[in-house]
């Protein structure tokens, strides 16, 4: 999710205006299967700067996920039951993850985010957001009204969640239902909420069984201004303008879709109605890398890793690159990313690279 006047990572200049300019949000800006950018498709050259595996035992990579950047450098990392606090060189400070339900204490299941110089932490077993010095001290709760689902974003008027409404247990009879994903702004002071836009994703729900079938993801810019999502199975990108609560612009490419691989779960479910799935979902996630949007694609290659999609804010299609093979990118910051791969017996190391500009 690269965006400047110079493809951020030092990609390519392709689309010269830094402010976005929308057009007819009812309207779909259509763009080709190539980008415009003429070395498109390539693996990026990428130039290692640390890597950090769990060898040493103060910490083990499970699951690692939500790699959040902080301002000098250093970064924050959720596994389970850890909050993992690293410097900038990728060296391990601590685990900031406390386990319990007082003050400062975070369930098993949890999300945060890393806003200005302050976390903020939500346990989805608890009515209550909490935040946290990057230190790791305790700042204070914040108590909601209402049990609130995923918090997504800090802005200076309020906390972004996005709440879903499931259908009665009675309609989950074998069969796609549509779930309702509203984004809502939560108050500082955590007693109202507005709705700001509302996303449609549809599960497939029999009983006490239910598996997802439009996945759904949302990215925010560095100033929480706009809030990009993807929630179909389709290639299509919808962003959000949050001061206006209204959507800015939609878009999508020509994309040759990836034949779908049957999972093992899938006959289970297929005997209680589940519809067959001809392709893998188009859009596998969304990053922002300041003034441009990284779409991963199903698009893989054995010997490039998936492919990355490059789109300016205002939809245009710039660029796209190979990962390269083994390689899951957690976040990208101007020309470095951080990602995990697998070492030979499977377990994880986490590897910041920055990526090579052309013509040095």
């Amino acid at each position: 999710m690269n965006r400047g006047t110079k493809a951020s990572i030092g990609i390519l200049v392709v689309w010269l205006a830094l402010i976005p300019s929308f057009g007819n949000p009812q309207q779909i800006i259509e763009n080709p299967e190539k980008p415009v950018a003429k070395n498109a498709g390539r693996v990026l050259e990428l130039k290692e700067v640390w890597r950090i595996n769990d060898a040493g035992g103060e910490f083990y990579f499970r699951y690692p996920n939500r790699l959040n950047l902080a301002p000098d450098g250093g970064f924050f990392l959720a596994d389970r039951d850890e909050l993992l606090k690293f410097s900038a060189d990728g060296k391990f400070l601590r685990n900031l993850f406390k386990k319990g339900q007082g003050p400062g204490e975070i369930g098993s299941s949890f999300t945060y985010l890393l806003a200005g110089d302050e976390l903020y932490i939500k346990d989805y077993g608890q009515r209550r957001i909490f935040r946290m010095a990057l230190d790791g001290g305790y700042l204070g709760p914040l108590e909601l009204e209402q049990s609130r689902n995923t918090l997504i974003g800090v802005r200076p008027d309020g906390y972004l969640f996005i709440e879903s409404v499931w259908p009665p247990a009675a309609e989950q009879t074998g069969k796609l239902l549509p779930i309702t994903d509203t984004v809502k702004l939560v108050s500082k002071d955590g007693k109202s909420a507005k709705d700001l836009h509302v996303f449609k994703t549809r599960w497939f729900m029999a009983g006490q069984s239910a598996a997802q079938w439009d996945l759904n993801f949302e990215a925010l810019n560095d100033d929480v201004k706009l809030l990009f999502g993807s929630h179909s199975r389709e290639y299509l990108v919808e962003v959000i303008d949050l001061d206006r609560a209204e959507t800015a612009v939609r878009f999508r490419r020509a994309y040759p879709r990836v034949k779908h691989v049957e999972e093992k779960w899938e006959s289970n479910f297929r005997r209680l109605g589940l519809p067959d799935i001809e392709y893998e979902s188009d859009i596998l996630e969304l990053y922002v890398n300041r003034n441009r949007l990284w779409v991963k694609t199903s698009t893989a290659d054995p010997a490039k890793g998936n492919l990355y999609d490059v789109f300016d804010f205002s939809g245009r299609y710039a660029d796209c690159f190979y990962l390269g093979p083994g390689r899951t990118l957690l976040a990208a910051r101007g020309s470095e990313i951080y990602v995990t791969e697998k070492n030979p017996d499977d377990s994880l190391v986490l590897v910041k690279y920055r990526i090579i500009e052309e013509g040095r």
